[in-house]
């Protein structure tokens, strides 16, 4: 499937104010992300959402609307609230998780939403949102370009 430059990515937060991230691992670079990727052809950026969810963490997720709009590559991609309807974390079988793969290692797991500013996430300016936000904000841009 062709792929935009487009992406859209999930924000899951559990009861023990923790936030669901992938923590990526490449030859000499340490970080984390949003389960999200890239939105292919004929699909919506909520079906993307969606589907990267249970790609990356093994769980079904409905979304609740979009937290932000994240300026990267001349795209806002959306960053969607998301509530876990079912699945197991940790069970993601995407393409990321397959043996063959060479590009790193890809974990999923829970982070204190308050150690977000102090961890390399991406994008920072939505780390840094949700860290210094106790309430869900809703539709705002924020720019990484």
């Amino acid at each position: 499937m062709v792929r935009t430059k487009l992406r859209s990515a999930i924000i899951l937060m559990n009861d023990k104010d923790e936030i669901a991230l992938i923590r990526r691992e490449k030859k000499d670079v340490l970080y984390y992300v949003f389960p999200g990727g890239g939105v292919e052809y004929g699909h919506t950026t909520e079906e993307t959402a969606v589907r990267e969810a249970y790609e990356e963490l093994g769980v079904h997720v409905e979304l609740e609307g979009v937290a932000a709009y994240v300026a990267f590559n001349n795209e806002l991609n959306p960053y969607y609230w998301a509530k876990m309807t079912g699945g197991k974390f940790g069970t993601g079988t995407g393409e990321e998780f397959q043996e063959e793969q060479t590009n790193g290692s890809y974990t999923p797991m829970w982070i204190k939403r308050s150690a977000l500013p102090h961890l390399p996430v991406r994008p920072p300016s939505l780390a840094e949102k949700l860290a210094s936000n106790d309430t869900r904000f809703y539709d705002l841009t924020l720019a990484e370009d």
